[in-house]
């Protein structure tokens, strides 16, 4: 999709949009970098006047040259210096603003984008975008604002001194030199289609890393260690491949322009030559008219490679654009009001779902979970359970029927009331790098502490973590790595608990613990039931034989409903996953 995109997006495109959202607002900055450009671009031109006035000096053997030729010559190169610095200071200062301003735009679409938005591309393909890809377009903005209009300045400046020189030479320079844009330019887009593919490989390496590293102790346990070297090997190598591949086009960009530039700087010398030994020319033209080539040439095999630069940006640019540009599709319903929960009852009416373009997840599911009550949704793998979980805080629409709170459609209220009344625990106990007290109030940054100690207290949590160095204020590491599992589910629930929603969702919270502290957990998750309209997802039907309805699902339909006891005495899918577990 990337590549379809960057391909129908022109370069003047993007380069319009960036400068309006991005460069306009920021014209103080600009102005100034400016500036200082120009400041530098007429201290490198002025080199060409010097070195003819020291030769006209010459020429006339004034004894002043001696002295006042490298004053003028070390006043040039210190105004030089000093405005070069702050051009660079002043032009990295604005890169670096736009591209935080990018990223910081980036974050807050994907972070509120669709759910199935998130989920379609890996962890890894995403951090890409915004180390990677935002660093690219770093070097081509600094790249651009140092040196287009600096050397384009320079350009200009070292030309009007050759005009000013000889004019017929300088017409001669002007035919040679734009003659290497040409395939330059090809070159350029070329490898700008090279670079969008690069980028999106970036993004499928990092994901493998990522990926690999987060899996460490899978890897080890089953003795994969040769066969992720073996996927790290064809992931680098592929890699290598495609950036050799843009380097070779890089490469060919200076041999052109050093070849033409070669080729312009011979026919100058000989028609040059012939002008001066003709008398048409004094010698003092000549040196001034090779020192503004001197000048130039830098230059112009900066701009050279500066295409193949920019071309690397533009296609980074195009896939920021892409993400910004997207569209969801769960939104609000324009004039949504907030949910009003009263007593927090679910229903679900003909509810029916599909992944794209897959079979159908729902078939017409039809649950009903009154305020206050426990029901719990059993089946095999892929019944659709976790689908329907889902469904309820409005990560995904469904194609068919509709979900009510309270007779309330889900669809006609605000997402923020909506969520907002819902409390999730997962299997995966989603924890950050941070505090404990600082994960427990992550659903209400602005608890109290005593708040936060009485939901831990309540999740069973308290003593452990007082036990912790710092209590509270330990960090509980990376996903909370430095915690055991049971323990950072009781975060999780002491999490839910603060949350105080009507409506709590339970997937699996319990089926990754062992005996003991799923007992323990179990015990939190009953405490924070209570009063509480919730949806339990369980595989272990032991712990769902005090719901209050059981819904066993089975290809997406509800296959049966009811109690423990009644489901068992109907001997049908849900007694014979019972026996398959317990033997009931």
């Amino acid at each position: 999709m990337t590549e379809a995109i960057e391909a129908q997006t022109p370069s003047r495109a993007l380069a319009v949009r960036l400068w309006r959202a991005e460069l306009a607002p920021r014209w103080p900055w600009l102005a100034l970098a400016a500036l200082l450009t120009a400041i530098t671009a007429a201290a490198a031109s002025a080199y060409a006047f010097v070195a003819h006035w020291a030769v006209g000096l010459l020429e006339s053997r004034d004894p002043s040259v001696l002295w006042l030729a490298p004053v003028v010559v070390i006043a040039v190169a210190a105004v030089r210096g000093v405005s070069l610095y702050l051009q660079t200071i002043q032009t990295n200062r604005i890169a670096l603003k736009v591209m935080q301003s990018l990223q910081q735009a980036m974050y807050a679409r994907l972070v509120t984008a669709d759910f199935a938005r998130l989920a379609s591309e890996p962890v890894g393909a995403l951090i890409s975008r915004f180390i990677n890809d935002i660093t690219l377009l770093r070097e081509a903005l600094v790249r651009a604002a140092n040196n287009l209009l600096r050397d384009t300045l320079t350009i200009a400046g070292a030309l009007a001194a050759m005009f000013y020189f000889d004019w017929l030479l300088a017409l001669f320079v002007l035919v040679v030199y734009p003659l290497a844009a040409i395939p330059v330019t090809r070159i350029g887009r070329a490898l700008r289609r090279t670079a969008t593919k690069s980028q999106t490989q970036m993004g499928e390496v990092t994901s493998f890393l990522e990926e690999s590293f987060s899996g460490a102790r899978m890897v080890k346990a089953y003795g994969l260690e040769a066969q992720e070297q073996d996927r790290a090997r064809t992931a680098f190598l592929d890699r290598y491949r495609l950036l050799l591949s843009m380097t070779a086009s890089k490469a060919r960009v200076d041999p052109l322009l050093e070849v033409f530039g070669g080729i312009a700087f011979a026919g100058v010398l000989a028609f040059a030559g012939w002008r001066a030994v003709t008398g048409e020319a004094g010698v003092a033209e000549f040196v001034g008219f090779i020192a503004a080539i001197g000048v130039m040439a830098p230059a112009v095999r900066a701009l050279g490679t500066l295409s193949a630069v920019m071309q690397e940006g533009f296609s980074v640019l195009a896939r920021v654009y892409a993400v910004l540009d997207e569209t969801d599709r769960v939104t609000e319903a324009a004039g949504a009001a907030p949910l009003k929960v009263t007593k927090g009852a679910v229903k679900l009416e003909g509810v029916g779902f599909s992944y794209g373009e897959a079979a159908p997840a729902l078939h017409g599911v039809d649950i009903e979970i009154p305020a206050g009550k426990t029901v719990a949704l059993v089946g095999p793998s892929g019944s659709g359970k976790t689908t329907v979980l889902n469904l309820i805080p409005r990560l995904y629409d469904p194609q068919a029927g509709r979900i009510l709170i309270d007779g309330q459609d889900i669809r006609g209220v605000t997402l923020s009331s909506l969520r907002g009344a819902m409390a999730l625990v997962s299997q995966d106990a989603v924890l950050f790098d941070d505090t404990v007290k600082a994960n427990i109030a992550f659903g209400r940054p602005d608890a109290a502490d005593a708040e936060v100690e009485a939901a831990a207290a309540a999740a069973d949590a308290h003593d452990f973590i007082m036990a912790l160095p710092g209590g509270y204020d330990a960090r509980v590491g990376p996903k909370g790595n430095a915690l055991s599992g049971g323990q950072r589910q009781r975060i999780a629930i002491a999490r839910a608990i603060l949350r105080d929603a009507p409506v709590l969702l339970l997937d699996e919270a319990t089926s990754a613990l062992d005996a003991e502290s799923e007992t323990r957990v179990q015990q939190a998750l009953e405490r924070l039931s209570q009063g509480r309209t919730t949806l339990v997802i369980a595989h272990r039907l032991s712990t769902v034989r005090a719901a209050d309805r059981i819904y066993v699902l089975d290809g997406g339909r509800v296959a049966e409903s009811g109690r423990h006891d009644d489901l068992l005495a109907k001997n049908g899918l849900y007694a014979r996953l019972c026996r398959l577990q317990f033997g009931e």
